[in-house]
């Protein structure tokens, strides 16, 4: 059965004051509500389009980009990096057969020093350590002129190395300088953010205050 509000004692106009006034102990916990929407629209304001200019695809060096892209426009610089290409290329195959001569031998050393140690006479195993040395030795010499290749040739590597780069940053330097002045955006919707941003900022003062 339903009664009415009369039937209850109570007045339509107390029921409608009650719903649109509330009682006096949530009376205080309204502007803790108001205030905090007030900040989650000032955190939507502040981080809408956080997400809009990330890369998804994983990070790229933005030197490397543009310059592969000048590359292909410049038959000079075609020339430089294929130069630079079969330089490792030539390096490659040549050490590749130095280490493999090297690794041959340091082996065949390592062994027979491994073998003369099993030797239980200390005289025949002191012989066997001397022999070992000496043409250890003449082995090094052999060697000797490729270990001053080696050293020239990965001091030059390394000024390669720091002249590319450099070369990288003043050929594409331009490229970047050019798209500044040709994509720079209006500032008219951020200054009308900025404006809308300080109007929230008063409200949240005038609750706060």
């Amino acid at each position: 059965m339903v009664r009415s509000a009369a039937g209850y004692g109570i007045s339509a106009n107390f029921r409608l004051n009650h719903f649109i006034t509330p009682p006096r102990h949530m009376r205080k916990t309204y502007p803790l509500a108001a205030l905090a929407g007030l900040l989650l629209i000032v955190f939507i304001v502040l981080t809408s389009g956080d997400y809009k200019g990330r890369y998804d695809g994983g990070y790229k060096d933005m030197v490397d980009e543009l310059y592969s892209q000048a590359v292909k426009q410049n038959e000079n610089l075609e020339t430089i990096e294929d130069d630079i290409e079969k330089f490792y290329k030539k390096k490659s195959e040549a050490l590749e057969k130095y280490n493999s001569y090297t690794a041959y031998n340091n082996r065949y050393y390592t062994d027979a020093r491994a073998n003369a140690a099993s030797i239980a006479d200390t005289a025949t195993r002191q012989k066997a350590y001397a022999l070992i040395t000496k043409v250890e030795n003449r082995y090094k010499a052999k060697t000797a002129g490729w270990q001053a290749t080696i050293a020239s040739l990965n001091k030059n590597e390394k000024e390669l190395k720091d002249l590319h780069t450099l070369l990288k940053i003043v050929v594409t330097e331009p490229l970047m300088e050019k798209y500044q002045n040709n994509n720079l955006p209006e500032s008219g919707k951020a200054n009308e953010a900025n404006s809308d941003l300080q109007q929230l900022i008063q409200k949240i003062k005038a609750i706060t205050q």
